[in-house]
């Protein structure tokens, strides 16, 4: 058996087994994780980033296309947040089994308890302003990392007679 084929067996193993585990939900086991995604607001917190990248594709377009009426580029968001809407369901549909292989029966039933106390609220209400809060800063740190990362690949290629 060559390398391709038995790479290709494998492949095919592990999507029959990721397949058969997601086929494996009990009803009331794919209820519980679509209530804790529900109340932990993995949907608005999935809305909330494609909101921020359909503001950031704005703002890429309008400066590779200042020619675009901004009436037309106020447009995206709202296609962005359609397409999103329409297609929840299957982002669903590719979550919950992740969720199942992660967290057992047991752990899903604990987060959804802990999730309904009062620092369970907390975070659950904090965590969407954290997440952006958070993205700004990595954005902010990667940006700041830029001009040092430019030097070292620049002196990296040199060294290797490459000069960009």
């Amino acid at each position: 058996m060559s390398l391709r084929h038995l790479a290709l067996f494998w492949l095919l193993a592990l999507l029959l087994a990721v397949s058969a585990k997601a086929q494996d939900l009990s009803p009331e086991r794919r209820a519980d994780i679509e209530h804790l995604l529900r109340m932990t607001g993995a949907v608005s917190i999935g809305k909330q980033m494609g909101a921020t990248t359909a503001t950031q594709m704005m703002q890429l377009l309008k400066k590779a296309r200042p020619d675009i009426p901004d009436e037309v580029l106020q447009a995206l968001p709202e296609e962005v947040m359609g397409a999103i809407d329409e297609n929840m369901g299957s982002l669903m549909s590719e979550i919950v089994p992740l969720y199942a292989r992660h967290f057992n029966e047991a752990e899903v039933k604990g987060l959804i308890a802990f999730y309904s106390t009062d620092l369970g609220k907390k975070v659950i209400s904090g965590m969407p302003a954290l997440m952006h809060e958070s993205m700004q800063a990595g954005q902010r740190w990667g940006e700041s990392l830029g001009p040092t990362i430019q030097r070292r690949i620049k002196a990296r290629f040199k060294r290797q007679g490459v000069v960009i």
